[in-house]
């Protein structure tokens, strides 16, 4: 499937609320285009290094992989990342909402405001 495709499918999917994977699969398309992208501009690598520390503390326990095709860097995959980290940042925020223990909704407080910052580093 061709990348921009991919994260539309899997921001859909994340929007209707009703696959438990779509997070992490957000989170994966993300990380692969730092990985693929990174080498050819600084701001794929700073978006790599905040999306690794979401990773860490919200997706420890998920292992999701998407099967797309490779991204290329473009006005198009950009937005798409951009679109999808947006989506995923609304996600943790309906999570802080709806999460009673104080130290997970800040967690899922602070990953939403961390899947801002990296999608606006792509501006």
């Amino acid at each position: 499937m061709e990348y921009t495709t991919a994260t539309r499918a899997v921001r859909d999917n994340l929007a209707t609320g009703e696959d438990d994977l779509a997070a992490a699969g957000a989170l994966d398309l993300a990380l692969q285009a730092w990985r693929t992208l990174a080498a050819e501009d600084a701001a794929w690598d700073r978006l790599g290094l905040e999306l690794l520390d979401v990773q860490g503390r919200l997706y420890v326990d998920q292992d999701v992989t998407v099967e797309a095709d490779p991204p290329r860097d473009g006005p198009q995959t950009r937005a798409a990342v951009r679109e999808l980290l947006e989506s995923l940042a609304q996600h943790h925020e309906a999570l802080a909402a709806a999460t009673s223990p104080l130290a997970q909704r800040l967690d899922h407080d602070a990953g939403a405001r961390q899947l801002r910052h990296a999608a606006a580093t792509l501006a």
